[in-house]
């Protein structure tokens, strides 16, 4: 069998001294990295002189015209290997990711054994290999698989719902069936819709031996607004609960009013009720707003040029089939 080839996808946006240890981190791995694409989102730190000064063939650099947000550089980054690469995967990191040398082969080799699997990704780990788990990348196991797992501490992994766009990798063939990432999220919750679509088509897998680092400032919750403290980081929550609406929505109108209610019943009362929470009035508003403005967003999803093919009969409606 012909060795399967990866191109790795790095988003960055002004933290050069991160982007040159994940870029090594990434260069370094021990088998089957052909390319790695590096998306520079209108930096302004040197990170486009780095970028151009670089001598080595397997690196493509794709200069921004503006700042596309998270979700547009990763966007950008599997249009570019679709239309202009043709190796088997793509594995998709921040830059703020560093790898070990063999977590892409850990995800590679379990899915040549698991054909059926249509995302993995890797453990990751907050700051440094052997720390806490990164929070924001934890990713919550598929309902009623999680009790094999307690019986057999030896499963190479665990089906998970959903992952982030911290070292997980995917097909070319489930890029021609789900299409882009939604660049139009702008910033949050890309990811979790993008696997989304793919874990409808053929389920995902966090690989236990497979291990990043995200070295992120602090070891958050994601999208906790009740206990952020940093008035800076605000506006991010717009885009947080407007994503989550539509995230919800694509999946079913029960999921989107769960979604919508946990907003209410939870952050929002928290947020009013709570003692010392910073900026409650603002918060108030954000996450109002945000619910209101994803009942009404709803961009179309965009395909690679020359790469699009119909998708498999969708595992819930399979399952809804069973229980007819």
């Amino acid at each position: 069998m012909t060795e399967k080839t990866v191109t790795a996808a790095i988003v960055t946006y002004n933290r050069l001294p991160l982007l040159k240890e994940s870029l090594a981190a990434v260069l370094a791995q021990n088998n089957y990295l052909s390319h790695v694409i590096v998306v520079d989102n209108l930096s302004t730190d040197g990170t486009k002189e780095y970028l151009d000064g670089l001598d080595d063939a397997r690196i493509v650099v794709h200069h921004a015209d503006e700042n596309l947000g998270g979700a547009g550089g990763f966007n950008q980054a599997v249009r570019l290997f679709g239309e202009q690469l043709n190796d088997d995967f793509i594995w998709l990191m921040d830059d703020d990711t560093i790898p070990e040398p063999d977590t892409l082969s850990h995800l590679v080799e379990f899915t040549l054994e698991h054909p059926e699997v249509g995302f993995v990704n890797s453990q990751v780990r907050w700051g440094r290999v052997n720390g806490n788990p990164s929070w924001m990348n934890v990713t919550a196991p598929r309902p009623f698989t999680w009790q094999r797992y307690l019986m057999n501490s030896k499963e190479p992994a665990v089906e998970v719902v959903n992952a982030t766009f911290v070292s997980v990798m995917f097909s070319r063939e489930m890029v021609a069936m789900v299409g882009l990432p939604q660049k139009e999220y702008f910033i949050w919750g890309d990811d979790m819709e993008y696997t989304n679509r793919i874990a409808d088509i053929k389920r995902g897998y966090m690989v236990m031996n497979s291990i990043a680092v995200h070295k992120s400032k602090e070891n958050t919750k994601p999208g906790d607004i009740v206990a952020e403290t940093d008035d800076s980081r605000l506006w991010r929550y717009n885009y947080e609960y407007r994503n989550r609406v539509l995230t919800a929505r694509r999946i079913s109108k029960k999921e989107m009013f769960k979604v919508i209610s946990v907003a209410i019943l939870r952050d929002w009362r928290k947020t009013l009720l709570r003692k010392n929470v910073t900026s409650r009035g603002k918060k108030l508003n954000i996450i109002m707003r945000g619910l209101w403005r994803g009942l009404f967003f709803n961009p179309a999803i965009e395909y690679v040029l020359g790469l699009k093919i119909a998708k498999t009969q969708s595992l819930r409606d399979s399952e809804m089939d069973l229980l007819d």
